[in-house]
């Protein structure tokens, strides 16, 4: 294992200048397009968490603030044939390193070839290079549930032949949450999709279409509605709190760093043990 490419993400302000050139190297794993975007990133005080350029490649970020750092490549990325953007706004794994919990927003492509990647990598470094001002319904709509532990997740994607499809999904929860989230969001013009049988305490809405502008003009309609419906407070009850990133951030707030490190130290080894029989 190398240095730097390792299981847990590093942060990218952890790493010394002169070491950074060996750590971009590293994570690109011999990708020239990547390494150029990871450049371009450090470069224009992106932050990055995450990289792959294989098959169904990837480029992750810590968002600053309000995420209008990352419109450019929002542009790029939905204007793709196969693609997603992921928005975590409550974090993501918390075994995944020391910033686990701070949001995450993913660009990535449903491709299986490495000149496809490569073209869009090249994209999204060409994208930061010539920054644009301006916001996007996602972004608007990480701003305001940031900070409000709704265990919320935002993801616009196309995959070939099929409509644009921008998803607000969530990590499990308890029902009287799901029947208030459920009455704000399809008043905003959502569609609920209905979950998978063994799924049923994770919940998400959609809103489709074929166009990109026409999808952007949905959801920035939506966002509206959402900004002005949507009053419900941060759970504060610990058994109510069913995801477990949730749960964890919940922990961390409420415990020592000592305490919070041996409860997670704890939640480590369980899930070893079960994966392990």
């Amino acid at each position: 294992m190398s240095k730097y490419n390792r299981i847990q993400s590093i942060p990218v302000s952890s790493i010394p200048k002169e070491e950074m050139a060996q750590a971009i190297k590293e994570w690109a794993e011999g990708d020239e397009a990547m390494e150029r975007l990871l450049w371009a990133c450090y470069n224009n005080g992106l932050i990055t968490n995450g990289c792959h350029a294989g098959a169904v490649p990837y480029i992750s970020f810590n968002p600053q603030k309000d995420g209008k750092e990352l419109l450019s490549l929002f542009e790029v990325a939905q204007n793709e044939d196969d693609f997603q953007i992921l928005i975590s706004i409550d974090g993501g794994n918390p075994f995944s390193g020391p910033e686990w919990d701070l949001p995450n927003i993913l660009f990535g492509h449903y491709t299986e070839y490495k000149d496809e990647a490569d073209i869009y990598f090249d994209k999204l470094t060409q994208a930061i290079e010539n920054k644009k001002e301006g916001s996007h319904p996602m972004l608007d709509l990480f701003e305001f549930f940031k900070g409000k532990e709704t265990a919320i997740l935002l993801r616009l994607r196309k995959k070939s032949g099929e409509n644009l499809k921008f998803t607000i999904e969530t990590r499990p929860i308890i029902d009287d949450r799901y029947e208030y989230y459920n009455k704000v969001f399809t008043k905003a013009g959502l569609v609920e999709i209905k979950h998978n049988s063994g799924d049923e305490k994770r919940h998400a809405w959609k809103i489709e279409d074929k166009e990109v502008d026409s999808i952007i003009d949905k959801m920035s309609e939506a966002t509206k509605i959402i900004e002005t419906e949507f009053m419900l407070d941060e759970e504060l009850e610990e058994e109510n709190i069913l995801s477990f990133i949730n749960l964890a951030k919940f922990k961390k707030k409420n415990l020592t760093e000592e305490e919070f490190d041996e409860w997670l130290a704890e939640k480590r080894e369980k899930l070893f043990s079960e994966r392990s029989k």
